[in-house]
């Protein structure tokens, strides 16, 4: 089960990736084919559901190498299990407040012994067709544990006040920073600048890195994403598809008028 973002972590190596808002499956491909280590298909904040997401794993898959992964609507066993049979290569798993909800998490989405995910022949395996579902059951389920990662989310005072016990809970593979939600719990809206902030990023940071796993944030820009790379993250999600579209069109645009 290849995960080009899992490959980059565990050779020492950043990953850079986005979130996927806009576009069907011909976007899937088309991402897919890019630099990109990863792209997260939005099912919180983005229109996806797990057809549509479903077509899009199907489409990246067969054109090129980012990874696809889902942000999940939330933690509930519905939203994990049907997002990991579908095939996304990770969750990120938003508003997470809790220990106990991270175990349930884990509870959901890792088979047996990590967890007790429910086991049918789905399309991540197609339908129990490929290469990696062959032998036994159990050799499937180690691969999928290792390959299929399970990220909560960062960006709520319950997750921050138990960053240190949620990012050592056997079955969480990293930890996703929403630095937005994050700093709205704090009461500072955005204010990314403030020592308070800066203090949570590292007391996440060196959780994360205690517990041996990896840490992603997303950035706005590609210089807040090389700040955060300087700062110690392993993996930064740039900002978005659509306004890196817009970024990308109204460059070439100027580009052109101010070469006339």
């Amino acid at each position: 089960m290849k995960n080009r973002f899992l490959d980059k972590f565990c050779s020492g190596e950043p990953s850079v990736g986005t979130f996927f808002e806009m576009g069907g499956p011909a976007v899937g491909e088309m991402i897919a084919l890019t630099d990109l280590d990863y792209f997260v298909i939005d099912g919180e904040h983005g229109p996806y559901d797990v057809l549509q997401a479903a077509d899009i794993i199907r489409a990246a898959e067969g054109a090129g190498t980012a990874a696809p992964f889902v942000r999940v609507k939330d933690s509930q066993r519905n939203s994990i299990l049907r997002m990991l049979d579908v095939g996304a290569k990770g969750l990120i798993i938003p508003q997470v407040q809790s220990v106990d909800e991270v175990r349930r998490i884990v509870e959901y989405g890792k088979y047996y012994p990590v967890g007790s995910r429910g086991f049918a022949p789905t399309r991540n395996s197609l339908y129990g067709c490929s290469d990696d579902a062959k032998g036994s059951v159990q050799e499937y389920f180690d691969r999928c544990n290792a390959s299929q990662l399970l990220i909560p989310q960062c960006e709520t005072m319950g997750c921050l006040a138990a960053i240190e016990e949620i990012a050592a809970v056997d079955g969480v593979d990293g930890i996703f920073v929403g630095p937005y939600d994050l700093s709205v719990a704090m009461g500072a809206p955005a204010q990314f600048d403030r020592p308070e902030f800066a203090a949570a990023l590292t007391r996440v940071l060196e959780a994360v890195q205690r517990a041996g796993k990896f840490c992603i944030i997303y950035a706005d820009t590609e210089d807040a994403a090389v700040k955060r790379f300087s700062e110690g993250f392993d993996s930064v999600a740039l900002s978005m598809d659509c306004i890196l579209y817009q970024r990308a069109i109204n460059g070439a645009v100027a580009a052109i008028k101010g070469a006339l």
